[in-house]
């Protein structure tokens, strides 16, 4: 599999753009909540005074997230190409499914993390990078709805009541949470 962390932009949207299996939606849906935790890192980085406590906590906690992201992006392509293997192989491909839920559900987790973020940094940082933030906003948003239409579709196909109950209300629960924060 293809190591879509060390490659450019351009070779990823190559592949992506490309009638291959990977990398698609997920790992999309992953590199865009990463470019939001970017986007909260550099108006971190400019909205930070020296010793400031509360800007270098969330720095830690966003690069977290962003380190997270990353990975998930070629974690995402792994999972859904072991899915894809299996579906060819004519196995039981149940285990499969919930793997490729989890990995989108993880993006969907992180994005509302660093969503948390961005709107602390709507009012506490620097009010010419203003623009920058509802970017962030807006992305973050975009990841999220990506991410869940890729564990919902997943979903589907899975037949443990206990972890659809248990995955359908979270991501309830995650996009309650992410339209309250924001405010739509």
């Amino acid at each position: 599999m293809q190591d879509y962390l060390n490659v450019t932009v351009k070779e990823y949207l190559k592949e992506l753009s490309a009638r291959k299996i990977v990398p698609g939606g997920g790992s999309a849906a992953a590199l865009t909540a990463a470019l939001g935790a970017g986007l909260n890192l550099m108006v971190i980085d400019y909205s930070m005074k020296s010793g400031e406590e509360a800007f270098s906590g969330l720095k830690k906690e966003q690069e977290g997230s962003m380190n997270r992201l990353t990975g998930l992006i070629d974690e995402d392509c792994k999972v859904f190409g072991s899915l894809m293997q299996a579906l060819s192989e004519k196995q039981d491909a149940q285990e499969k499914y919930i793997a490729s839920a989890k990995v989108p559900l993880e993006v969907c987790r992180e994005c509302k993390k660093s969503l948390e973020v961005t709107i602390i940094l709507r009012k506490r940082s620097n009010k010419n990078l203003a623009s920058d933030v509802e970017c962030a906003v807006h992305i973050l948003k975009a990841a999220f709805n990506a991410a869940r239409i890729n564990v919902e579709v997943n979903l589907q196909h899975i037949k443990d009541e206990g972890f659809l109950k248990s995955t359908g209300e979270e991501l309830n629960e995650l996009n309650s949470d992410i339209e309250s924060m924001i405010g739509e």
